[in-house]
């Protein structure tokens, strides 16, 4: 499972390392959220999977509209929401453990019913989806976006305050409050630079079990092997070659997205 996760995380890399990033630093959240909750190790890492592929479905919507600095359109949200579902119809095929698959299918609903790809409420949502769907928006909210500087630790936690137990987990909003509350006693600006995530947010503990490695800038973009790979292949490559490669995982993972796109 390993293996299959740096695969899938490398193929990323190769077009959205930013996206890279996200997921690892979500998992790494979301991960202090469950075990400050109790999750069995099982169901832990059953979500550090989740964490790691959950933004998977974005291989399949055009990077400048990933990035774009406006307001989307209605179509264009319309594309960003088949994520859940695009990344679910590639991984279902996997088996990956347990409920993995639709922990990330349901990341984006809400408890009201407002979030999508199902429209799902309260307690049809799993547990873990709630917890990533937190873990998402801290992480989404506290970086900066390649349209938006942070928005910093307190505006984030305001936001997850005033809508706790409309659209997101009451308990799962507790915990977060009791991880990061504390650090609210003299919140710093943040600039429009490229500052990591621990700038703005406390770096989460980091354990074993949760299968999220500990590095020194929670912020780096890329797995440490997937980046010592890159630099091996960059000494013993020439550069068409290494574009050569880079032109075989994306057709790779662009087969896996038509094969997924099907199941619409």
């Amino acid at each position: 499972m390993e293996a299959l996760l740096q695969v899938l995380e490398s193929t990323m890399a190769t077009r959205d390392p930013y996206t890279v990033g996200h997921q690892r630093r979500v998992c790494q959240i979301a991960c202090t959220i469950g075990r400050e909750m109790g999750l069995s190790e099982e169901r832990l890492s059953n979500l550090r999977i989740a964490g790691t592929l959950h933004d998977l479905g974005k291989f399949a919507i055009p990077s400048d509209l990933l990035a774009k600095p406006g307001k989307l359109t209605h179509q264009e949200f319309a594309l960003i929401k088949t994520h859940p579902q695009v990344a679910y119809n590639i991984l279902e095929p996997i088996s990956l453990p347990g409920n993995t698959a639709q922990i990330i299918l349901q990341h984006h609903e809400r408890l009201n019913g407002s979030g999508y790809p199902q429209g799902l409420k309260g307690e049809e949502i799993l547990l873990e989806a709630r917890i990533l769907g937190v873990a998402d928006v801290m992480e989404a909210m506290c970086s900066h976006r390649p349209y938006r500087a942070s928005l910093g630790l307190a505006e984030t936690l305001d936001e997850l305050i005033r809508n706790k137990g409309i659209l997101y987990d009451a308990a799962v909003v507790e915990t977060c409050l009791k991880i990061y509350g504390q650090n609210l006693s003299a919140p710093r600006q943040v600039s429009a630079g490229t500052t990591a995530l621990g700038t703005v947010m406390p770096h989460p503990p980091v354990f074993p079990g949760d299968g999220a490695r500990a590095q020194k800038n929670i912020g780096d973009s890329l797995p440490q092997v997937v980046a010592a790979k890159s630099r091996q292949w960059a000494r013993l490559l020439h550069q068409r070659h290494r574009a050569w490669m880079q032109a075989f995982s994306s057709s790779m993972m662009g087969w896996l997205i038509m094969a997924s796109l099907k199941g619409f």
